[in-house]
């Protein structure tokens, strides 16, 4: 009896050990080697919204490995090519892998759909719906990027409502704004089981003008004020206005030669040398740099001529510019107030009536008011991050610098942009605007230069002193 159970014993074990789940081992999707790889690929054509001219497809072979997919733009905002041919469950995979070749400067995209995906531009929609972008530079580049980095933007089972998703029926290509003749090259196209670490954020200091302090970001520098934080009063643009001219009173005791010049479009009394010179160099726009990544109509728009629209955090707010080369070179900035007015109601749950700090953000870039937009500060010249993200190196999108900060007010907010204007007329920098963000305590739809009643518009009030 012993026997015969010892016997069983070893065949059950035996028997567990060749029938045991084997590994996921990674996949390659597409190399191109076959002709029919090729043949599984398309222009997409969708049934609803604008008509993308078609890419050509075609398999080449003077690029990495004996064969890759040449696709040849011919123009468009969003072109895209499809397959339908991948494995419809992609959860035993944690990262998605593929070599791109590109011979300019340009965005380009891989989106997965499932069963329960759309391609609704709002969040719903987005979030429905695996992407990955990525700012390319001329050359060959492994796109790598996590299939289920969190919630809301992954490849899934389930939606967040609960719906099922579904299998994944459709992997796609995209370029951003292609030149007619552009030409990128596919190989590779890989999902591997390893979930790779993403690496680890660089530490950035931001430099906050006026201060000897250096912070990680606006949260961090609203913290150091936070015990100091008192309500300021509500006040009006033509109230802050008189405020500062009473202010300048002052100063002339001090120094008489002093001259006040008002920077707002639309109104007279900026240059001393023609008092009666309208002013018409404030350039303003807003984007939203808001995820999910992806094709998202909301980045790739541009809203630089718009009378309206919200200033919150370092994603959804303004880029503005102010020219102040009328003031003569090497004069002595004595002071400066940057009004900026509220357009309607505060926000229920963020609004002034809280601690709350803002920062304007130096950039670095020459943008164009009508052409900017999450991708790109002027058409074809690409921020080197979504939304110009990017603080590092020798040629950055935006200075590590905070050319000003404070707390906003009900009404008509006014920040002191004395330093900011003694960075812009140093004579050492560069004056491409600044970004206006806050530490998400606050939020408001302003008034920007299109307004129709000029008091609304944006202002830069400077006291100076020429040599």
């Amino acid at each position: 009896m012993r026997l015969l159970l010892a016997t069983f014993f070893a065949l059950f074990s035996a028997c567990s050990c060749t029938t045991a789940t084997e590994p996921t081992p990674d996949k390659l999707l597409f190399a191109f080697e076959d002709e029919g790889e090729v043949k599984a690929w398309a222009p997409l054509v969708l049934p609803k919204g604008p008509k993308e001219p078609a890419p050509k497809i075609e398999r080449a072979t003077d690029k990495a490995g004996k064969h890759s997919l040449k696709v040849t733009f011919a123009g468009g905002t969003w072109p895209t090519i499809a397959t339908t041919k991948i494995p419809g469950d992609w959860m035993p995979w944690e990262t998605f892998k593929a070599d791109v070749t590109v011979s300019r400067d340009c965005v380009i995209g891989f989106m997965v759909m499932q069963e329960g995906s759309s391609r609704a531009p709002g969040w719903d929609g987005s979030v429905s719906r695996w992407c990955k972008t990525a700012f390319l530079h001329p050359g060959t580049h492994t796109i790598s990027a996590a299939l289920h980095p969190n919630e809301w933007s992954a490849i899934r089972t389930k939606f967040q409502n609960g719906r099922v998703m579904g299998k994944c029926v459709s992997l796609e290509f995209f370029v951003y704004s292609p030149h007619d003749g552009d030409v990128v090259y596919l190989d590779n196209i890989r999902l591997i089981v390893k979930k790779e670490s993403p690496p680890a954020p660089a530490k950035i200091e931001f430099t906050v003008l006026g201060t000897d302090l250096k912070v990680n970001g606006v949260r961090d520098l609203g913290k150091k004020f936070a015990d100091q934080w008192k309500e300021l009063p509500a006040t009006t643009a033509t109230d802050a206005e008189a405020a500062f001219k009473t202010r300048f009173a002052e100063i002339k005791k001090q120094h008489p030669n002093a001259v006040l010049a008002i920077f707002r479009d639309g109104e007279a009394g900026y240059d001393p040398a023609d008092p009666k010179k309208v002013f018409a160099g404030w350039k303003d726009a807003y984007w939203s740099s808001h995820g999910p990544d992806g094709a998202n109509t909301d980045r790739a728009a541009n809203r630089g001529k718009v009378a309206t629209e919200e200033v919150f955090m370092r994603h959804r707010s303004p880029l503005f510019r102010v020219d102040v080369s009328s003031i003569p070179k090497g004069a002595k900035i004595l002071a400066a107030e940057f009004l900026l007015v509220r357009a309607g109601q505060p926000g229920k749950e963020e609004n002034a009536k809280r601690a709350n700090m803002w920062v304007a953000e130096a950039c670095n870039r020459p943008w164009v008011e009508d052409e900017v937009n999450t991708y790109w500060f002027a058409k074809d010249k690409f921020w080197k991050e979504t939304g110009g993200m990017d603080w590092l190196g020798d040629d950055p999108d935006f200075l590590p610098i905070y050319l000003a900060h404070g707390p906003g007010r009900e009404g008509c907010n006014v920040w002191d942009f004395t330093e900011a204007v003694k960075f812009w007329t140093d004579g050492k920098h560069a004056n491409h605007g600044f970004m206006l963000h806050g530490d998400s305590k606050d939020w408001f739809k302003a008034y920007f230069r299109e307004a129709e009643k000029i008091k609304d518009r944006p202002a830069l009030l400077v006291v100076y002193e020429a040599k």
